[in-house]
């Protein structure tokens, strides 16, 4: 499963020094959920697509660095390869309707539409096991709401967005053991449970802290204007 935040931003207003500062207000996750029996195919086409646009995928759980080829300037081989990487996944396995490529290629325009919805500036991208979203979208609500009470400057982002992540301490925490006890459906030994459910919030968290750089170089960007 593909995760990543839909971040409007709110009009700018001047604060009480005189210094602008603007309130940021979070729609609802754009979520891509992929078979468990292909995913392993196509994560290389998710990595290739999201490095074109200029930063890689949080990935958890499912092993180490994904491979492509650098070279493949518009992800064109790599989505051949992962549909041919998938199928042979597929050849001893039955799929819910219809062919085998039929499955494949719908779950490739599937990705395709994704980001095709999403913009680039939205943060990377968390992969997790679907099993884990509930604990993860606790711990996204919390912050989204801690940090609808402030306003922030490009001065101010950073500190704020670290202290948001201070008050969810709590939340964080409860999420981690929620997510562990969910990944039991998966058959995980306690070691492996333990450590994506950790891994997941880890790479939370990094999403948090790139999102908070990111608007900060906006607001320097808009000051600058």
């Amino acid at each position: 499963m593909l995760l990543m935040p839909l971040l409007p931003m709110l009009i700018a207003s001047a604060g009480s020094s005189g210094t602008d500062s603007t309130h940021i207000s979070f729609g609802p996750l754009a979520v891509l959920h992929t078979p468990d029996a292909i995913a392993p195919a196509l994560m290389p086409y998710l990595a290739c697509v999201q490095a074109q646009r200029g930063s890689s995928l949080l990935k958890v759980t499912m092993g180490g660095e994904v491979h492509y080829d650098k070279n493949d300037r518009n992800c064109s081989a790599t989505r051949k390869q992962s549909l041919a990487d998938a199928l042979k996944l597929l050849d001893q396995a039955t799929i819910p309707t219809g062919s085998k490529s039929d499955y494949v290629e719908n779950a490739l325009n599937e990705i395709d539409a994704y980001f095709a919805s999403t913009e680039s500036r939205e943060g990377p991208p968390i992969v997790m096991e679907d099993e884990v979203q509930p604990a993860f979208n606790r711990y996204r609500e919390c912050l989204s709401s801690q940090l609808s009470y402030s306003s922030v400057s490009a001065e101010t982002i950073l500190s704020v967005f670290q202290r948001v992540m201070d008050v969810c301490r709590g939340v964080r925490d409860a999420a981690v053991i929620e997510a562990e006890g969910a990944l039991l459906k998966k058959g995980w030994d306690s070691q492996t449970r333990s450590r994506a459910a950790e891994e997941t919030f880890s790479a939370a968290d990094e999403q948090w802290l790139a999102i908070a750089r990111q608007y900060r170089e906006a607001l320097v960007s808009a000051s600058r204007r």
